[in-house]
């Protein structure tokens, strides 16, 4: 029969081949847990997403309801010279179609201050105290640059978000402010009914995301402001697929990055387009109120003709 003391020195730690399988192994495990961790966290991302454009859905239906037609893009036009001595619109509102249905989106406050302030102005919208307050029902948890306050030194913008509606199929020029040369749901000025989309609601886009750019240095991007809108800031189109390569055009104010490059820049032929940080596609809100996921593989010509309220088009039912 063996003692004590000579059990104890029978006894004997790991090896150090013995512990680094076991590292091996544990990292191999973690190597395998990370990526479907991440691909809930996407999934549950995504799905936020989603729900916050079923709640703009909602939004934008519950304004049209209560004034017999759909929020314009912008309350101006589309280019500068129309924010000033205007006598159809309030100078210095800057907002975009946010400002009309905060009181649907559980904003009621701050709607009260938006007219408020636009009552008797001392500036313009984007200085607003109002301006500065993030909606988290316009932002989408996928986007790492969002919320935005998109301002820099002595230019304020406001907040962004990431939702933009549809001002249809084709480009947005600045030298024709009423909107006519859009076939969208969604332009200045425009008051767009339910029964003027002849594509059928189920049929037609009516809002998606986009990716918000930082700022860099001293200059700005126009992508998704609310409260300091260009046309093309608050608007998507449908002329090119979701997440393109093709840069976005929208008027100077442009900060490229990974997924939301820069066009021309050019004055005419103003356009942004959909875009997110999903896997493969982004989420569309249909003028139906449905949201449904819309891949990067879609037809182009579907896409475009489902930016079209009224184009005659027949939309494939897949």
């Amino acid at each position: 029969m063996s003692s004590p003391s000579s059990a104890r020195a029978s006894r004997r730690g790991f090896t150090l081949i013995e512990l680094l399988v076991v590292i091996a192994i544990i990292a191999i495990l973690i190597g395998l847990l990370l990526p479907a961790v991440q691909k809930v966290r996407e999934a549950a991302a995504r799905m936020k997403c989603s729900n916050n454009m079923k709640q703009l859905g909602i939004a934008l239906h519950s304004y049209h309801d209560a004034n017999s037609g759909m929020p314009p893009s912008q309350p101006q036009g589309y280019y500068y010279g129309n924010w000033y001595g205007d006598p159809q619109v309030r100078d210095r509102d800057r907002s975009c179609w946010v400002g009309f249905i905060l009181p649907y989106v559980e904003q009621d406050n701050m709607g009260r201050q938006v007219q408020a302030f636009l009552a008797a102005p001392p500036t313009h919208t984007c200085f607003g105290s109002f301006a500065t307050i993030h909606i988290n029902t316009l932002l989408c948890p996928s986007d790492a640059n969002s919320p935005k306050l998109g301002t820099v030194p002595g230019n304020s913008q406001g907040t962004h978000t990431n939702y933009v509606v549809a001002h249809g199929s084709g480009y947005a020029t600045p030298n024709n402010t009423n909107g006519a040369n859009l076939d969208g749901i969604f332009y200045a000025r425009s008051k767009t009914r339910m029964t003027d989309i002849g594509d059928g609601t189920s049929n037609t886009v009516m809002v998606s995301e986009l990716l918000v750019s930082p700022d860099v240095g001293s200059s700005h991007d126009i992508r998704g402001r609310v409260w300091n809108s260009i046309h093309t800031g608050s608007s998507f189109s449908t002329i090119y697929p979701p997440n393109s390569t093709v840069g976005d055009n929208v008027q100077g104010y442009c900060n490229a990055i990974p997924g939301a490059p820069c066009g021309s820049q050019s004055v005419g032929n103003n356009f942004a387009l959909a875009r997110s940080r999903h896997s493969n596609g982004v989420n569309a809100c249909m003028a139906d109120g449905s949201v449904r996921f819309i891949t990067n593989s879609i037809t182009p010509t579907t896409w475009l003709w489902m930016g079209s309220r009224s184009g005659g088009e027949v939309i494939p039912s897949n």
